[in-house]
């Protein structure tokens, strides 16, 4: 039996991967997941979503407060669920993408070391995640490597 998560997360990865790109869907990534967002995982997308209308801001101290929210609900969903791949990439990749001199990129080592020792392949976002990781300057040639 598919857990009700699980079938509820589809339609919120699929504005996450358009919220890469687009300021809309980044808008329709917090309402979708900020309607479960006492689930470790749609807290987890909620934070990527702030942080992508972050992205798409044009507002510094929006911006900086956007990034702000989205680093305390990623840490949050971390919190929660320390041994979920997809939230711990979530979080990976905001503070990859982050200004240092925000300082909001506290878990890079922590996380992208616990992501190499716990790749899936199979997993429904594995493709999101391999792109994002293999075009990291934070992993090594050697780290990419895991990824093939």
């Amino acid at each position: 039996m598919v857990s009700a998560v699980l079938v509820e997360i589809g339609p919120v990865r699929t504005a996450y991967r358009g919220a890469i790109n687009s300021s809309s869907k980044a808008d329709e990534l917090v309402k979708l997941a900020g309607q479960r967002k006492e689930n470790a995982l749609f807290k987890a997308y909620y934070g990527t979503g702030k942080a992508l209308q972050a992205k798409h801001g044009w507002n510094p101290m929006s911006r900086y407060t956007l990034a702000k929210e989205a680093s305390a609900e990623l840490n949050s969903a971390v919190t929660a669920e320390s041994k979920n791949l997809e939230i711990r990439f979530l979080r990976f990749s905001f503070e990859a993408n982050a200004p240092s001199l925000l300082g909001l990129t506290l878990h890079t080592t922590d996380d992208k070391k616990w992501i190499l020792s716990h790749l899936d392949k199979n997993h429904a976002m594995w493709d999101v995640m391999k792109t994002f990781l293999n075009s990291c300057s934070l992993l090594t040639a050697e780290e990419k490597k895991k990824l093939i």
